[in-house]
């Protein structure tokens, strides 16, 4: 390592150049956007007309966006190595004695290289074993590894440019973006758990608990932006709505079967949850407990996180298994193709733990708060390390 990752003061080298986005970060920026476009509209066209081929428009937005971030930061690492003389050395992290570059970039080419190695691994897999049934197929988990890596990386590059800046109010927001796409990317990872029909399961509020408040809770202690956990949450929420009113407007039908409804219009995923309540809570919280111990911090933060969640989402769910669902704005009349034509009319049906309600909730409240715990206590240290980080 060439210097250490942190610093108590903002470097003076750094003072007067963090007033320019830098070009590898902008290039990171737009490849992050490229690989949200290319994977929601990758899951629409498997929802509207399957897996037919590899080389498809959003399958190349998807790698695009990989390669470009890769490269870019490829390139500042060879620059910061061999192409600026000896200062470069004391600019960030040394790794095999010659190369070095922030440690955000090393992070997005380790992203960049597992997206890529995941593309063969998807191709045979399909080719192998045909349409996939799950999102969490072993091709689709290194890619959604590879994806993560590059938006850490991104929110690591912009947390520490925030915090060696003088005026951090661009890069407070390019890291404010970066977790809501994070948080955005985790959402569509864990899809099959937050269905709609699942929001009365004690499962929905596990997974949630154990995914969401990790990165909630590091995006309230790391941001120097005002109400940085609601800010994720929200953009999470307009991309995920987003799709669900701009993917029908566009014509699709499918091309395998076995069909189980004609399908005139690309399908999206499911409205999103409404997280932005839990993640207003997280604001608050983190805010007033900012110097108490960790673990009872986190506690809170699980409990609460829990609560306002289920507060909301329980009764939201029931509103969206009834007709009223199914309009334009919930979007819960679009399903998959191979979903039968009798399942698209009446009321839905919420899935429970097959007990009754009380012991469901007991459920909720024990095992959900534990993961939103755990998860919080997560945040807690990383949000502390991006607080920290200036390389």
């Amino acid at each position: 390592m060439a210097t250490s990752l942190y610093a108590p003061t903002a470097p003076t080298r750094s003072l007067g150049v963090t007033r320019e986005l830098p070009l590898h970060l902008t290039a990171v920026i737009v490849g992050a956007t490229s690989i949200l476009i290319g994977i929601l509209w990758d899951i629409s066209w498997h929802r509207t007309i399957g897996r037919d081929s590899f080389w498809t428009p959003a399958h190349m937005a998807v790698y695009f966006g990989g390669t470009l971030a890769g490269l870019s930061c490829g390139a500042r690492v060879l620059m910061d190595s061999f192409g600026r003389g000896s200062n470069s050395a004391n600019d960030g992290v040394r790794i095999w004695r010659y190369f070095t570059g922030p440690i955000g970039g090393w992070i997005c080419i380790w992203g960049a290289f597992a997206m890529l190695t995941s593309a063969p691994f998807d191709d045979w897999w399909h080719n192998a074993y045909g349409l996939d049934v799950e999102i969490l197929s072993p091709p689709h988990v290194v890619l959604l590894v590879g994806i993560g890596g590059i938006l850490v990386g991104a929110q690591t590059m912009a947390a520490a440019a925030q915090n060696r800046a003088a005026s951090s109010g661009l890069y407070a927001n390019i890291f404010l973006l970066s977790s809501g796409v994070l948080a955005t990317m985790a959402a569509v990872a864990i899809t099959e758990y937050t269905f709609t029909s699942r929001t009365h399961e004690s499962i929905f509020y596990i997974v949630t608990g154990a995914v969401f408040p990790a990165i909630l809770v590091a995006s309230a202690r790391a941001s120097k932006a005002p109400w940085p956990a609601t800010i994720t949450a929200l953009i999470y929420m307009i991309v995920m709505a987003g799709q669900v009113w701009l993917l029908p407007l566009f014509p699709g039908s499918p091309r395998l079967g076995p069909i189980g409804h004609d399908v005139t219009q690309m399908v999206p995923l499911p409205f999103p949850v409404l997280l932005i309540v839990p993640a207003l809570a997280i604001d608050i919280i983190v805010r007033r407990m900012e110097n108490r111990n960790v673990w009872l911090t986190s506690l809170v933060l699980g409990v609460c996180f829990v609560a306002a969640f289920a507060a909301v989402q329980w009764p939201f769910g029931s509103l969206q298994a009834t007709e009223i669902g199914r309009n334009a704005f919930f979007g819960g009349g679009h399903d998959d193709y191979g979903t039968p034509a009798q399942y698209l009319v009446g009321p839905r049906e919420l899935w429970t733990d097959g007990i009754s309600t009380g012991a469901t909730l007991l459920r909720i409240a024990t095992w959900a708060v534990l993961a939103a715990t755990l998860s919080s206590r997560l945040g807690m240290g990383r949000g502390a390390w991006l607080r920290r980080v200036v390389r």
